[in-house]
């Protein structure tokens, strides 16, 4: 069987490279005469974990093509970069022995897990990507048929979805880093704030 042509709008995928968030795209579409090569950005961090194509340009020569094609690689490697000389702690990838295994009962809403590093891109396989507070989707929920799973980074609060089997386990506490457990407990605080109190509580008059 012929396999299916990825295509963005009109062209046909002809490069795809993954860096950070996100992959850099360069289509080709030789029946359109002016500009049959395209250059864009695209994403699945969405409901559907579908392809979603963006800030795209469109190039008549195909060198012109290339040369913003590695320009976009070039500024994500750059973003890579800078947000990992911001991190001052070590962070060594989790492995599957540091973990407890997550069973198909187990209800994830409101607990950290731990993300498979194989599931991430190689320049993410570290504790402060694997480490995610889950906050809903049809995949937390023990014995559930769905797999979406969202959450967000402990490390950094950026949302993303995934699917229920990559997530490894629950980090095991004589595992669980310093900077992880204060996270946690910073977050409990803001939960904590911005909870509803009882009426008693609120000094209102009767």
């Amino acid at each position: 069987m012929e396999q299916e042509k990825r295509m963005a709008d009109n062209y046909e995928v002809y490069h795809a490279l993954p860096i950070g968030r996100v992959e850099v795209i360069l289509g080709i579409d030789m029946t359109n005469t002016d500009k049959p090569y395209l250059v864009c950005y695209c994403d699945q961090n969405n409901l559907f974990g579908l392809d979603q194509y963006y800030g795209a340009e469109g190039y008549a020569d195909y060198l012109v093509a290339m040369q913003e094609f590695t320009k976009l690689l070039q500024w994500e490697v750059e973003k890579l970069q800078t947000e990992r000389s911001a991190v001052v702690e070590p962070m060594p990838y989790i492995q599957p022995a540091q973990c407890l295994p997550i069973k198909s009962e187990d209800d994830l809403i409101g607990r950290i897990v731990v993300v498979r590093p194989d599931r991430l891109r190689p320049e993410f396989r570290t504790a402060d990507n694997q480490l995610v507070w889950v906050t809903g989707g049809f995949g937390a929920s023990g014995n559930s048929r769905g797999r979406a799973v969202y959450a967000e980074t402990l490390y950094t609060g950026d949302e993303y979805r995934y699917n229920r089997e990559g997530l490894m386990g629950f980090l095991k506490p004589e595992h669980t880093p310093a900077w992880a457990v204060e996270k946690l407990a910073q977050r409990q605080v803001e939960q904590a704030q911005t909870k509803p109190r009882p009426r008693g509580e609120r000094g209102e008059s009767r």
